[in-house]
């Protein structure tokens, strides 16, 4: 999958010319780095959803969260884990920190739950303010439709969480085939739908956790904003909204592809074309982004491994007098 995005990246590369995509990143130059500052921003203010519901059972130091949820993004956009490993890193080392594993994954998984709503929402907004910037008249019926369908998406997966409950929907389901086919049976973390449940009662917890999503959102697209005005490409509010609208959501769909290679960069032109901006220019701020993310990603998964080598030694440290 990699690979392909990568041959999609040069191949549009090729196709809109080498020259005036450089020479856009040239026109932005060392300013590309106020990326870094603003994403660490973003990083650091969105977290607090997170933080929202861990501390209704566990107040949990703001830096470590901040870096658990960059660990998170990165391991998802990096690593083949179809956007979900990050989640399970992050789980384990907050229980390595002494966090009750239920409590744990209960606020992964209601904040999952969390974005998934308001990411629906916020696409089917982009898809609207869309249409008409393209010159396409809003079909309402298919509009009304895809609120629907998604209304049922995010019902379904809350009524799973709340009504049945996971560890007891996977053991109706996979763990049913597993013991079908001489498995063992499926058991998940105890106390998970309890943990659940109780953070869905907590109505204004969930509601500063979706505030802060939206100051997340807010941020990418501010990111987008200052790329276009350090590169000179004319953008309205409107464009930028949809730009970053969409592109989440592709980020979402495509999450076999690691990173959305070529994906985001391939989402950027087509939807350019839509928008009326030149494609060369949309390909250069999808670079912009990318340069972003290996700039971030990458040092902040070398201190993931850094963190877990540490933890494999003080373990074989405290190991070594008990077999002694």
């Amino acid at each position: 999958m990699a690979a392909g995005g990568i041959a999609l990246m040069v191949w549009l590369l090729e196709r809109l010319g080498f020259a005036p995509v450089m020479a856009f990143l040239a026109r932005a130059g060392v300013g590309l780095l106020w990326l870094i500052p603003l994403r660490f921003a973003v990083a650091a203010t969105e977290v607090r959803g997170w933080g929202a519901l861990l501390g209704i059972r566990r107040r949990v130091p703001w830096l470590l969260l901040v870096w658990l949820a960059m660990v998170r993004d990165a391991v998802n956009t990096f690593l083949p884990v179809a956007r979900v490993g990050g989640e399970l890193v992050a789980i384990r080392l907050l229980r390595v920190r002494g966090v009750n594993t239920s409590t744990a994954s209960a606020s992964v998984i209601v904040e999952t739950s969390v974005t998934l709503a308001l990411q629906i929402v916020i696409t089917l907004c982009g898809i609207a303010l869309m249409l008409p910037l393209a010159g396409i008249q809003t079909p309402l019926p298919e509009l009304l439709a895809g609120v629907g369908a998604a209304v049922v998406v995010v019902a379904g997966f809350v009524a799973v969480q709340v009504r049945i409950g996971l560890a007891e929907f996977a053991d109706r389901t996979l763990g049913r085939a597993l013991r079908a086919i001489g498995g063992r049976d499926l058991r998940l973390v105890p106390g998970l739908d309890r943990k659940v449940m109780s953070l869905y009662r907590h109505r204004a917890v969930l509601a500063r956790c979706a505030f802060w999503q939206l100051v997340g959102f807010a941020g990418g697209a501010a990111e987008i904003a200052l790329l276009a005005a350090l590169m000179h490409i004319p953008l309205t509010l409107a464009q930028v909204f949809v730009f970053e609208a969409l592109i989440q959501a592709v980020h979402s769909v495509a999450f076999v592809v690691p990173g959305a290679l070529g994906v985001q960069e391939g989402s950027f032109v087509g939807l350019a074309v839509l928008l009326g901006v030149a494609p060369d220019a949309a390909f250069s701020l999808a670079l912009g982004r990318r340069l972003r993310q290996l700039a971030i990603g990458f040092p902040v998964l070398l201190s993931w491994q850094w963190h877990e080598w540490r933890l494999r030694r003080l373990s074989s440290a405290q190991a070594a007098p008990t077999s002694g």
